[in-house]
Formats: C-alpha cells, structure tokens, sequence
C-alpha cells in the first residue's frame, strides 16, 4: 500500500512535468536541473520508504509520508518559476543585449576561439593525467589530486558545462563544427569519470542552448521520449557507469553487486536527506532550528545532523569536498516549520528567475560570450540551491549586480544623449 501511495504521487509528479513540457518547453528546459532533481527524489522516496537501509545515515528507511511533503515543495517551486518568469520578463522587456569585438573578430569567432583553447588545456591535461575511466583509484573526486595540472582545476572544473553549452550555441552558424566539439565534450565527460550528475548537466547546457538560440518555435512531442538516440544514450551511460562499478564497487561492503549498486547509487541514496529531515521535523515533531544562517552551508548541517560515524570522519570527508546530495528544500524543513518553509521556497526561487531570464535575453540576443558567463552562474546558483550552500551564491549575485549595474548606465548614457539631441 505504501508502494502504490508513492508511487502514485510520483506519476502525478511526472504528468504534471509532462503538462509544463507541452505548455512551456522553454522554461521546463531552462529548469531542468531543479525539476529533475525533484522527479529523482520521489522514486527514490518509493525505495527508500520500502524500507532499505540508508547507509549514510545508518538506519533503514520507513513511511513518514515524505512523498507527499515533497509534492508541496514540487508545486511551490513549479508556482514560483512561472509566476517569476513573468514579473521578469515583464522587467527587462526593453533589455538591449551586448556583443563584443576585437579587431573586426566577430562575437561568433571569438566564442570558437575560446572553446578550442578550453579543449586544448582541457585534453592537455587529462591525457597527461591519470585518466579516472581506466583507473581504479582515481575517481572524479579525487581527479584533481593527480592531474598534471591541478591549477586548471579553478578554470574548467570536473563538467566543464560552460563547454557544452557553447559547442551547442554554435548549433546555428555552423553545424558540424557544433557536432564536433560537443562530441569532444561527451568525451571528455567520459574519460573524467562522470557519471549521473556530470551528464545531467552537460544535457541540461546542450538542450538549453539549442532550444533558445533556434530562430523557430519547438514544441515538445512525447516520441522524443523513445528517440532511439535518447534510448541509446541511456543505456550507454548505465553500462558505463555499471563498467566503472565493477571496478570500483562502492557498497560491496553492503553486499550489494556492482548492477545492485548502480539502482542503490541511482534511487536509493538521492532523497535520503529529505526523508531525514521529514522524519526528524515533521512526522517525530522535533523543534525548528529557525536559524536562518543555517542555509549558508546548509549541507553541511544536514550531513552532521544525521552523520552516523564519528565527528572527525565527517570533517575529513567534507574537508575533502565530498557531500551528499539534495539537502534543498530539505534545509527548509530544518529551519521553519511546513507552511513557512513552503513560502519562503516560493520567495527564494525567484533568484533562480531572475538568472534564467537574463540568459534567455543574451541567448535571444547573439551575446555569445556573456551568454556563456550567465550559463555558468545559473549552473551555480542551482547548485548552490540543490545541495542549499548558499554562501556559493556570493559570486553570482555579485556579478549580477555589476552586470545590472552597467545596463543601467549604458541606458542611462544613451537616454542622456537622445534628450540632447
């Protein structure tokens, strides 16, 4: 019976994110790694309440109707993107985007010249590297503690999705030079030892940037959903992460088989967090923390919160940036009791909103270069909302404010001199 409650609300889940498809391809696209995450965490939630046992904290799972309190937050956020996507739109309908040029080098070369020189260093440093895909001892994690030039690490990262999202900007100009370099990237995905994540959010960049940069409308049709590409892709990504398993199985000392594992690593671990604080703050009643300041690092306070080991196991594991996953809208539910928590998630997606509608404006626009800066900060501030460490925010609203800034001043500067001439 527990099965079937839960998994009927996640179906409802999906219906309801098949709706925004057909209805707003556009802002499901520019959303994708915030609503997935959601749809991820119910049909976790089908497993975790089945009653396994979750290792990172220790315990085995039960019901506590985290489902149901999930589907509250799915919809306050669903409410929030579109209701924000709006008032935005409305702001900046007179936005004027800005291209750059050097020595009559068009925007469109200069983006090309940046993405080859990205993928230069990019492979310069990997194939001097161990490559994680064939080594059982480096990993993704630890990628950067081996590689040939580590300083690179603050430049192109683990996903480089910047990349991604520039190879398919390009899609219009030039096709096969598009083709080429997103088949670098994919590459490169795979040799650095991506798996679920990485992939998500190189999908995330390549389909954002070919959906707002087309010059016609696409609407989404539920074949696309049984493409053979799609299904192809798939299977290949859970083969090789199932390939990278049998060389390194993380939960062997579970018992659990490296094809076990994968569906543990998969569903069983991605709303554990959720449900903890579910049981924790709703279903045994405990006292809100009402600290707001616990959203700076807000995965951090989670993880102690329900870490099973000791203190200094889980200083040496955060030191080493490893974490667990999801702790947004989890921390909410820490922190303000269910119905404050449902509106203060409404209030904070808007800063979701307002990245995504400057990007659609540069992308629509021909801003190439700032295009790919806003990328990179809409990628940050999701993160910093799915795993809630909002002190990743600083950036991203820092150069926010100097971008706003400067319109300003442009416009300003141009109004000026339209008023004396």
């Amino acid at each position: 019976m527990i099965f079937l409650l839960n998994l009927l609300v996640a179906i409802i889940a999906v219906v309801l994110l098949l709706y925004l498809l057909e209805k707003d391809l556009g802002l499901f696209l520019i959303s994708f790694s915030i609503l997935i995450q959601y749809i991820w965490m119910f049909f976790s939630i089908i497993e975790i309440e089945s009653g396994i046992y979750i290792n990172e904290q220790g315990k085995n799972g039960y019901f506590v109707f985290s489902s149901l309190i999930l589907f509250l937050f799915y919809i306050s956020t669903l409410t929030s993107l579109i209701f924000f996507k709006k008032v935005f739109t409305h702001t900046f309908k007179n936005f004027i985007t800005t291209k750059f040029s050097i020595a009559n080098i068009k925007e469109e070369k200069l983006n090309l010249f940046f993405l080859f020189f990205i993928f230069f260093i990019a492979f310069l440093n990997i194939l001097s590297s161990p490559i994680p895909i064939f080594s059982e001892n480096v990993t993704k994690f630890n990628f950067w503690d081996y590689a040939k030039y580590p300083f690179l690490k603050s430049i192109i990262g683990n996903v480089m999705a910047f990349v991604g999202f520039g190879s398919a900007l390009v899609f219009r100009q030039s096709k096969k030079t598009s083709i080429l370099l997103i088949t670098l990237y994919i590459v490169y995905l795979i040799m650095i030892g991506q798996k679920f994540t990485g992939f998500l959010i190189a999908i995330y960049g390549i389909l954002l940037a070919l959906y707002f940069s087309s010059e016609v409308r696409i609407y989404f049709k539920l074949k696309w959903v049984f493409n053979k590409y799609f299904l192809g892709s798939s299977v290949a990504l859970i083969f090789l992460v199932l390939y990278k398993y049998t060389l390194n199985n993380p939960f062997e000392y579970m018992g659990l088989t490296p094809l076990e594992s994968v569906f543990y690593r998969t569903f069983g671990l991605q709303a554990h967090v959720f449900w903890g604080v579910t049981e924790q703050y709703i279903y045994l009643d405990k006292p809100h923390s009402w600290n707001i300041t616990e959203l700076w690092k807000g995965m951090h306070v989670l993880m102690l919160e329900f870490w099973p080991g000791r203190y200094e196991d889980f200083v040496s594991v955060t030191t080493r940036g490893v974490s667990w996953t999801n702790a947004y809208p989890s921390i909410l539910i820490r922190i303000f009791p269910l119905g404050v928590a449902l509106g203060v998630n409404f209030l904070l997606i808007s800063i979701v909103s307002l990245f995504q509608t400057i990007l659609i404006k540069l992308i629509k626009g021909g801003s190439f270069l700032l295009s790919i800066v806003f990328f990179q900060l809409l990628v940050w501030v999701n993160y910093a909302y799915t795993m809630a460490y909002f002190h990743k925010l600083k950036i991203p609203l820092l150069l926010l404010l100097l971008f706003l800034l400067f319109k300003y001043l442009k416009y300003y500067s141009i109004k000026r001199k339209t008023i004396s001439n």
